[in-house]
Formats: C-alpha cells, structure tokens, sequence
C-alpha cells in the first residue's frame, strides 16, 4: 500500500525536483516509510511506500534494465506469486520478491495486456520512455483511488486529489454539475470530481497518455457488463463456486510480511470474513471493533460472540459518539465532501487498528455482491428505471433541488442530469432483472464513490492497508451470473450469502437484522449541534457559494429541529460540503 504521484510537463528535471517536496507532504500519510521519485526533462514519478511485502527489497521506483521503463504503483498484487511463477516458467530473472518487480516484468513480457494478469487492488503508472507514453491503470473495481488533471501542457496523477493544489498551474474551478449530483447522490459519481478538471481513472480502464502532446486515450481492460445471467445455475452450484472463490480470495489477501488484523463488526460481512481466515492461519487473528453506549448503534455483543465462537483475540473500545470535531479532518482525507457520517467511526476504528497493525481484513463489498440493502426490497415488484426507485435513492429530490437552488446554481446545471446518468448506466445492462440492475449501478458508481473511498481514505489516514475479499473481481463475475431473486427475497436481503454463511456461523450472526454503522447525528442537530449547523448553513459565508437560498436552508433547519421532517441526510450532505469547501478552497 503506497501513495503514487507524477507530472507530465514541459518543464527542466531542476524545476519539477522543486515539487518533490509538496507531492510527498500530501500523500506521505499513505506510505510513510519510504519516499522514491524519478525525475527527467517534462516528468516526474513519486511514490510514498507503506512496507507490506518484501520489505528490504520494495522501495520504488522499479526500472527496467535498459531504465527506459519506470514503474510506480499503489496496492497490492494479490496473485503476484503465481503470475511470478509464469514469468520464471517463461525464463524471466526476478531480484526481489516484491509485486511492484512482478508488475514491471510483467509489462515488459506481455505488454498492455500484462493488467489482464492481475488479481488485486491497484494503481499503476508506467512511464515507457521506449514508446514516449505513460500508461495509468486502476483496479477493475476502483479499490485503489487514481485522479488526474489535465489542462493545456500540463499532465497530473495522484493517489489524492489534494497534490494538485501543490502544483502552481493548476487552475481551481468548480464542477457545479458533479455538485447537483452531490446532492442528489449523496457522494459525486465516477469519473467526475469537484474540480472540473480532475477525473478518476476509471475502475477497470487505464490511460495512455502520449508524453509530448499530453493527449489522453482511454480503454476499458475489464467489466461486468457482458456477465450474462445464468438460469441453470442452481443455489447449490453457486455455494461451492463462491465458497472455492472466497476462501482463495482469503488466503491471498493474507499474503504479507507484517501481521494480518481484521476488522469485526460482527454482522455477516465481516464474520464470515474472519471464520474462513481464522481457518487459514496459525495464530489467532486480531480483530478489532469500537461501540457505542448508544445501543442503537452498539454492536459490541456480536462482536464479542464472533470473538468467542472462534477464539479471537478481540481487541475494541467504546467511543463518545459525539467525534463531530473530526468531521473536518475526515473531510480532508476523503478529498471530496460525502453525506455518509460513517467516515467518522471509520476513522476511529482504522486509529485503533493502526495501532497494531499495518494491515487489517474487511468485508466491504459483501452488499453490492448479493443485495445487502433495505432499499432493494420494491424492486421484488416494481421495475428498477421507474421514477419511483431513483426517488427512494435520491438525497434531494430534483423538484426540491429546483425550487431551493439560487439562480446561479441552476443556470450551470441540468437539473435531470442525475437522473438522466442513473437510467444510462443500468440501460447498458438492460437484459438483467431489476435487483441485478440496480446492484450493476452500486457496482460501478457506488462502490467508487463512495463505499470504497471509506476503508481506502480512512485507513490511509493512518498508514493503515484495508484488504476485503468480497471485492475479488471473480466474485463479481460470478455473482453477476446469478438472478436476483436468489440474492434478495421477501423480507430477506442476502439470501444466497446467508445460505453460504450457515457453514460457519449461527443463526443468530446470520440472520440478525442489519445495523447501520453510523452515529445519531440528527439527535445532535435538534440539540447540542443545533447552533453549529445554524452557525454553518446560514452564515454569510455559506450564503456566498451562491449555492442555496438562505430561506431553503432556514426550512430545513427549523423542520428539522421542530421535527415536522427528518432531514439529516440533507443537513449532513451540506455541513460535509461547507466543510469542504472551507479546508479546499478557502483555506
């Protein structure tokens, strides 16, 4: 796990050697134990490495013989002995044990289509000087966070947005269609960001950037798109296929030269998790959690029955729910403003953790896999494009949006933009059943933008490396060949999952019902933060974003504390945004 960072410009190595410093500083965070760069004529390679595999030998960058390619990369290669092994099969000498040197002489030997070799969670650039080109790729799933920035005779990469603002030429201008998707998504869909001119790599894609000219060419290398769905394969078929998968998916994600942790919530995700590499291992796992003295919110007690059932060593600590003094700091690590307070107890569990470990086991991704979510249960009778559904999973609805946007906001926007997105995205897998669609959606915007930012950002912040088997790209492949309605049945989210999971947990881990991982921010609003929101939403400040209409805000706040309505998503989705608006622009 690493930082990664570079430049393309027209500049002397003397002038870009002046930017080593700002690049490092705003990713250190995700590899503080080592810093390496290539510097020439017009570019700059960087990376921040955090020690995970062969740590005397990993330091990057990695070079060709000839020194004509140079590798950079952040994550981790999970199949890297086995594509080794090929290599070596093949006559290729290897020098260390590293998955960066796999990486490179993988590229070397089978060229662009090396990516289609790996299995893991990645970002990637490759400056081939033999070919004049730099070549960026990220994981098939967005695991990994790559952004670029491309204006006129200047190129920028990084693994966090916040390097950009190091650089002198890069020109801040707001992206006020991605913010009206903020507000009706509550996080901004890939590829776009709140700078008009920085954009994710996308998951599964690489770029190839021609050094000279600056010009960009992308190519998507992998999708689920084409994963037909598969009426012959039964429930019991599908079992063992996912069972084989996740526990390979396991045992390769704890390949590593420093202690393996995991996280344990103790709901399904994560305990499954832990039972299968509990299996795995020789030493009891490490596994950590936080509670809350609010039990709505406390999931102590499952945690400690996990723990129990399999002879953990649980480590977890119960936190004042009221941490709202990190939300800025939060806010800073995530590069982009999320209504998801979430961030926060992920923050602190991802403190805790790092505490011990460098490296620690999650079961993110467990619900865009098999139907995790309540709001999938109308789409068991009601079609996925109807007005209806995109309304339940809108923040703000666009009718609201139009009446409470200023002037200004709404002459830069289309107002049905979001909606617009939502039916092209699931129309490009039209043949699927409704709940196969709406998990496609998750899959490919969710995850990215959101889900994925959460353990990534969150545990970077403490040099802390998050890996979840559930985000195996094959699991998806499979899970995409099965038909809804043996993901989500009545009354019943993740039914296929719940079937696996009766081989290694009770009934009482499996079937519990689904706990939000979250604090009672909207509590707060009513009362002990009621001045800090009115203090932030009604500020002349605030009001000169031009964003909203004071009196728009004035309803919310009063409804909300009257409780004539519940807006804390709404409330939350703007405090998050001034946030970011003060630690970005202002500051």
């Amino acid at each position: 796990m690493c930082g990664i960072a570079g430049i393309l410009d027209d500049q002397s190595q003397d002038t870009l050697l002046q930017y080593v410093d700002g690049f490092k500083a705003s990713i250190t965070h995700r590899g503080p134990d080592d810093c390496g760069y290539d510097v020439g004529q017009g570019h700059l390679l960087l990376n921040t490495r955090l020690s995970i595999l062969d740590l005397a030998h990993g330091n990057q960058p990695f070079y060709s013989k000839d020194r004509q390619i140079v590798v950079v990369q952040n994550g981790e290669i999970y199949n890297y002995i086995e594509v080794r092994n090929q290599l070596i099969q093949q006559g290729v000498e290897f020098a260390t044990n590293s998955d960066t040197e796999v990486i490179l002489k993988a590229y070397e030997f089978y060229g662009i289509n090396f990516i289609q070799h790996l299995n893991g969670m990645f970002a990637i650039a490759v400056l081939d000087h033999r070919i004049n080109k730099l070549f960026l790729f990220r994981d098939r799933l967005g695991v990994k966070p790559l952004y670029y920035y491309s204006q006129e005779n200047t190129f920028l990469f990084s693994s966090e947005i916040k390097t950009f603002l190091k650089y002198p030429s890069f020109k801040i201008d707001l992206n006020y269609q991605a913010l009206h998707n903020y507000f009706v998504f509550n996080y901004i869909p890939v590829p776009e960001t709140l700078f008009r001119k920085v954009f994710h790599v996308k998951p599964g894609h690489y770029l190839s950037v021609d050094i000279d000219k600056k010009s960009i060419q992308e190519t998507a290398y992998w999708s689920i798109d084409n994963c037909v769905e598969d009426d012959s394969l039964t429930e019991g078929q599908f079992i063992d296929q996912c069972d084989e998968i996740l526990h390979n998916a396991v045992e390769i994600r704890l390949r590593s030269d420093v202690p393996v942790g995991a996280f344990l919530s103790g709901g399904l995700d994560s305990s499954l998790v832990c039972a299968i590499a509990h299996q795995k291992m020789d030493q009891p796992l490490n596994c950590f959690s936080i509670g809350f003295q609010d039990q709505r919110f406390d999931e102590s007690p499952y945690f400690n029955k996990v723990v129990d059932l399999f002879g953990l060593n649980g480590i977890s600590k119960i936190v004042d729910e009221n941490n709202i003094d990190l939300w800025k700091t939060t806010t800073y690590h995530n590069d982009q403003p999320h209504g998801d307070i979430s961030f926060i107890p992920t923050y602190i569990l991802s403190e805790l953790a790092a505490q011990q470990h460098k490296l620690v086991l999650t079961g993110d991704g467990g619900d865009e896999l098999f139907a995790g979510y309540t709001k999938y249960f109308p789409l068991l009778d009601h079609d996925v494009a109807s007005d209806d559904y995109f309304k339940s999973i809108s923040l703000f609805d666009v009718s609201d949006l139009a009446k409470g946007y200023t002037g200004s906001m709404k002459a830069q926007i289309d107002l049905e933009g979001p909606h617009q997105f939502f039916r092209d995205t699931i129309n490009r897998v039209s043949e699927k059943d409704s709940i196969n669609r709406a998990l496609y959606f998750d899959t490919v915007q969710l995850l990215p933008g959101n889900n994925l930012v959460k353990p990534d950002k969150m545990g970077m912040a403490h040099s802390l490396e998050t890996r979840s088997p559930f985000l195996d790209y094959r699991l998806f492949e499979l899970s995409f060949k099965l038909k809804g309605s043996l993901k989500l049945q009545e009354n019943q989210t993740k039914y296929i999952q719940k079937k696996l999971a009766e081989k290694y947990l009770p009934d009482d881990i499996i079937y519990r019902k689904k706990q939000m991982f979250t604090v009672p921010v909207g509590e707060w609003f009513k009362g002990q933060l009621q001045q800090y929101v009115k203090d932030m939403l009604l500020s002349s400040k605030f009001e000169s974003r031009q964003i909203f209409n004071p009196s728009t805000i004035q309803f919310m706040i009063d409804s909300h504390v009257s409780e004539t309505h519940n807006y804390t998503r709404e409330l939350r989705a703007l405090l998050n945004l001034e946030l970011w608006f003060q630690t970005f622009l202002d500051d």
